[in-house]
């Protein structure tokens, strides 16, 4: 009987830790996660990523042309438009802070749009 009561403790115990497991790591993920927005197709590169790019990216010891290649001309940031993606997605962009949400949905949108010269 005593057996079956430790077994009992046990059995809620491991309920109750894999319920907070799961709630945290679905809390987690959730917040890592872009929101979603309307997408605009005509979205421009001159007049919203590359202010984007200058601001959070085209910085001193990050794409100045120094240590890396600046993301400042459309075909160089056309190019490399999936590493770009990823890079902010994974969080390795931009090296000396954060971009918002509605940045990167926004260069995202640009991307998905076919990176028009626009």
């Amino acid at each position: 009987m005593k057996y079956f009561k430790n077994n009992k403790i046990v059995a809620y115990f491991v309920i109750i830790m894999s319920t907070s497991l799961i709630i945290s790591c679905s809390k987690q993920s959730s917040e890592t996660i872009p929101a979603t927005s309307t997408c605009d197709p005509n979205i421009s590169f001159i007049n919203t990523v590359k202010p984007i790019l200058d601001r959070d990216c085209n910085t001193a010891g990050c794409h100045d042309d120094k240590v890396i290649t600046a993301l400042n001309i459309y075909q160089t940031v056309h190019d490399g438009a999936a590493q770009i993606r990823l890079s902010i997605t994974t969080g390795k962009m931009p090296k000396n802070g954060t971009i918002s949400i509605a940045d990167k949905n926004a260069i995202f949108c640009w991307i998905d749009n076919g990176a028009k010269n626009n």
